[in-house]
């Protein structure tokens, strides 16, 4: 059944419950997909405020319903990933949509210490004293392919990321990505692109790059984290990505987002229109 909802679902179930008299208190804040609604239900809790995700996939069909209902109601705020937007300093453009402080949600996480520090000491006690290290070589593995991404991004070269295996790609004791296996890999999977990227200009783009919390992707990041996990744990039960997701969203405390723009940004809002996200 889910898998015919799309983001006109999503506009007229608003819609109804509005005209309905118990739908006229509450307020939505939509956000992009099911992890996204986890994370963020638990962080804002108004009595009146409900979280939910658009279907269709993604951050396009959250801006098409973001639009539409931004014209016929004041109840309706949203949450998406900044993807690139920082890096290329650039805005949202729809009016009531707030971006991350970084890439996305999962990203917004691991920036923070303490979430990561938390998930480290749970699966790999032996990284504890040095989780920064680790958090670092993760993001240096992956930056690559953050700008393979980002390239994809700016020039819509039609470059298909589904499917991809970190598992194929990256050593999970070393943590170095296969630079020419993660092209071919994803050219193989894309039939359709413009065109194909070279090492080199992808290397020549990332020089320079230090803010690697807006380059790389969150779930690129918690593939290479529970591989490496996995490796290092010889002997006890693999873990997967999902699994560090779930980890994060945990670890992440209401006080650790009250330190982001993001909150800031919303009860900067809160308190211009009086309704009560938190």
């Amino acid at each position: 059944m889910r898998q015919h909802l799309d983001e006109n679902s999503k506009i007229n179930e608003i819609r109804l419950e509005l005209r309905h008299p118990t739908g006229k208190k509450y307020f939505w804040v939509l956000v992009e997909g099911e992890t996204d609604q986890k994370l963020f239900a638990k962080l804002i809790d108004g009595i009146n405020t409900r979280v939910e995700m658009v279907h269709g996939g993604g951050v396009e069909p959250l801006r098409r319903t973001m639009s539409v209902l931004i014209q016929e109601t004041k109840q309706v705020i949203g949450i998406r990933d900044a993807d690139f937007l920082h890096l290329d300093q650039q805005q949202e453009t729809i009016n009531f949509l707030f971006l991350t402080d970084v890439h996305d949600a999962e990203m917004m996480i691991l920036s923070c210490d303490a979430a990561f520090k938390s998930v480290v000491a749970e699966y790999l006690a032996s990284s504890l004293t040095d989780f920064y290290l680790l958090r670092k070589k993760i993001l240096e593995s992956i930056a690559f392919l953050g700008v393979i991404r980002w390239i994809n991004n700016s020039e819509s070269l039609e470059l298909n990321f589904k499917g991809l295996s970190m598992a194929a790609l990256i050593d999970p004791i070393k943590l170095i990505l296969d630079k020419q296996g993660c092209i071919q890999e994803i050219e193989n999977r894309s039939p359709n692109k413009k065109r194909a990227v070279q090492e080199q200009e992808i290397d020549a783009k990332l020089v320079g790059i230090l803010d690697y919390y807006n380059l790389c992707n969150g779930h690129d990041f918690e593939k290479a984290l529970a591989l490496h996990i996995t490796k290092k744990t010889i002997g006890k039960k693999g873990i997967n990505d999902e699994d560090i997701g779930k980890s994060l969203r945990i670890a992440f405390r209401r006080q650790d987002f009250e330190a982001t723009e993001l909150y800031a940004s919303l009860k900067q809002w809160e308190e211009q229109t009086g309704y009560a996200l938190f």
